[in-house]
């Protein structure tokens, strides 16, 4: 994304340690917030990489952390953004951090519930000598015995609770002609209505009786364990925050999706006009033996033209050390993404042929088509995902830069490296 971010790239190759140096270093400045290097180690530490992190070499872990680093600023930049705009007071996102805060204390009275438990020593001992030389079964009698006194302790707490908040529900008003307003459920301090239950797609239905019964008796049980656990002083405060500082420019981002591709003719669009996306290359898989001189290259041509093999030939004598080490088997190509004088001779070629001799800057080759897949044209109805991603990143990133002169972005990850620099670091 433009030269500054192929700075920051570079920077962050050179600097692979730096982030782990200082937790409270800032690394970067995105208008009035900052990103240090401990919010970058939370990112590598809940990446789809973290488990494989510490394995890589330092080259791959610092692109890595650079790659890591330029989302955070994206994200920084879209939260901005939505503040501005007044995201953060819409009832959409109040509603879903209330729902969020309501699940995370639900959460922690379970856990609460589920560390009370354990097997007497009787009948641990009475187990034992069941299933004796039976790890397995054991641990399992011992999980079915804990998961019914589980489910006994949570109905119990519930039916404290709902008598505690003088719960009372209302399901004989599930019928016919229900409505969004219609209270379901009450008591001291909750209340919930259908609509907080059915969606707006189901307003104009006739409810299922049994199934909104069931939502209600879920929907009470969550909000009666989230307020026990908020009276008990549980504090989820900084997950809330955390949430919403994810969830803000997710719906920035949704939002700019909206405005972008308000339908799919902005897709069909994009489409037609990008023909090469719907372009499948044909894909060789492809045999070679590489030789230093075209003596040596006429010499083998012939030799196979004999009946040896190329690629046991390859595996003794060819120049290319990945081809030598491979016996000749170099994998699949697409087109395009070869030597231009070896693919046009992959083109006019039979499977099992062997080429003439080519010349290029690494030897003199003779290729084979061990088999191959035909280029193809994709339909329109088939890209409609990939096209909406790859239009989607293309306004994103124009956007990102404009929103950089609204909310300047001062890299001062690359003020580091220039003092490391000028310091003989």
């Amino acid at each position: 994304m433009n030269r500054t971010f192929l700075c920051l790239f570079l920077m962050v190759i050179f600097l692979p340690g730096m982030a782990a140096a200082n937790a409270e270093e800032v690394l970067v400045t995105v208008g009035p917030t900052k990103v240090t290097a401990s919010d970058l180690e939370k990112a590598v530490r809940s990446s789809p990489f973290a488990t494989q992190f510490n394995t890589m070499d330092a080259p791959e872990q610092a692109v890595l952390r650079g790659n890591l680093l330029k989302r955070l600023v994206a994200l920084r930049l879209l939260r901005l953004e939505a503040h501005a705009r007044g995201l953060d007071q819409r009832e959409s996102f109040l509603q879903e951090l209330k729902d969020f805060r309501t699940s995370r204390l639900y959460r922690y009275y379970i856990q609460k519930l589920r560390e009370q438990l354990q097997l007497s020593e009787d009948k641990e001992k009475e187990l034992e000598a069941e299933y004796a030389g039976q790890a397995d079964a054991l641990a399992a009698a011992k999980s079915s015995l804990l998961a019914e006194d589980f489910r006994q302790l949570r109905l119990l707490t519930l039916q404290m609770l709902r008598e505690k908040q003088h719960v009372v529900f209302h399901t004989d008003r599930i019928v016919d002609g229900i409505t969004p307003d219609t209270l379901l459920m009450e008591g001291d301090n909750l209340r919930l209505t259908y609509g907080d239950i059915a969606g707006q797609d189901d307003y104009s239905k006739t409810p299922d009786a049994s199934q909104v019964e069931e939502q209600l008796y879920q929907r009470t049980e969550l909000m009666l364990f989230a307020q026990a656990a908020a009276d008990e002083g549980v504090n989820v405060d900084d997950e809330v925050e955390a949430y919403a500082d994810e969830l803000l420019p997710a719906m920035m981002l949704e939002e700019l999706e909206s405005q972008w591709i308000p339908d799919d003719k902005a897709l069909k669009s994009y489409f037609d006009a990008n023909p090469e996306m719907a372009q499948i290359p044909e894909r060789w898989h492809v045999g070679q033996l590489v030789l230093p001189s075209y003596a040596q290259a006429a010499a083998m041509k012939k030799r196979i033209e004999q009946g040896e093999s190329l690629f046991v030939l390859a595996g003794r004598y060819s120049i290319d050390s990945w081809g030598r080490a491979h016996n000749g088997d170099m994998g699949w190509f697409k087109e395009g993404e070869g030597v231009p004088e070896i693919e046009q001779r992959l083109k006019s070629m039979k499977d099992g042929q062997i080429s003439d001799i080519i010349h290029t800057g690494k030897g003199y080759h003779l290729v084979t088509v061990i088999e191959r897949r035909p280029g193809k044209i994709r339909a329109f109805a088939a890209m409609k995902d990939k096209v909406r991603q790859r239009l989607v990143d293309e306004k994103l990133a124009a956007y990102l830069d404009g929103l950089q002169k609204q909310y300047p972005v001062d890299w001062k990850v690359l003020a580091t490296g220039s003092q490391a620099d000028n310091n003989g670091g």
